[in-house]
């Protein structure tokens, strides 16, 4: 199960990229529905600026498992070339210790690939990842906004002859005070034979000029087997 679950954060690009990971007990992550904000946010230029500059995260593991979790992703800077598209990677690092859990810690890492303008192709690491058609990504949300982000196809390997399985991504917009709200990135992750396997949700909390921050991860693997939240500090 731990194997599974690390493989499934750095399987994600976007999730990876978008500002790091952590969870609040399945809460928003927002800060107790204070308000509900009628502004927009810049959901494009947060995630660019974000790739691009990189960031360093930690934070407390609650829920199946205890600890702590470190998590680092470069910045966007190095030329590379992914299924043919020049552009730009950074590499992605996640490190954790659990008190009650096997194996005791982990160490994965990964690579993110973008074209010139800071839009996901797709990874490698503990999986091959592409996304199956260019991904959208909205110049600018509102709360309760809700929609697509892409489909990105998983293989065991850069031959891509053996489907692992795929993510669906999709985002939600929630309350959190008069001046913020909290984008909610959920990845469903799917076997080679369309059945669900396990659903993240990554909230990054963002104001109305931007940038944003990483609240929470909240992990589900399939239904009720095991459930697991990264609170960010």
């Amino acid at each position: 199960m731990r194997n599974q679950f690390v493989k499934a954060l750095v399987a994600t690009s976007l999730t990876v990229t978008l500002a790091a990971c952590g969870g609040g007990g399945g809460s928003s992550g927002g800060s107790a529905g204070s308000a509900t904000s009628t502004l927009s946010f810049p959901f494009k230029s947060a995630f660019v600026t974000s790739t691009a500059a990189g960031f360093t995260k930690s934070g407390t593991v609650s829920g199946s498992c205890s600890g702590t979790v470190n998590l680092t992703m470069a910045p966007a800077s190095t030329s590379a070339t992914f299924e043919g598209t020049a552009g730009l990677s950074a590499a992605v690092t996640i490190t954790g210790t659990y008190t009650n859990c096997t194996p005791a810690s982990f160490a994965v890492s990964a690579t993110n690939y973008y074209d010139t303008n800071y839009i996901p192709l797709g990874n490698s690491g503990g999986q091959y990842a592409v996304y199956t058609t260019a991904i959208t990504i909205p110049t600018s949300l509102k709360v309760g906004d809700t929609g697509i982000i892409g489909t990105e196809n998983l293989y065991t390997s850069n031959t891509k002859l053996t489907l692992a399985g795929r993510n669906d991504l999709s985002y939600v917009v929630e309350a959190d005070t008069a001046s913020t709200a909290i984008v909610n990135l959920i990845i469903n992750t799917y076997n080679p034979g369309g059945s669900l396997t396990q659903t993240e949700q990554n909230r990054y909390r963002i104001g109305a000029t931007g940038p944003w921050v990483l609240v929470s991860i909240d992990y589900q693997s399939g239904t009720t087997a095991h459930h697991e939240v990264w609170t960010m500090n």
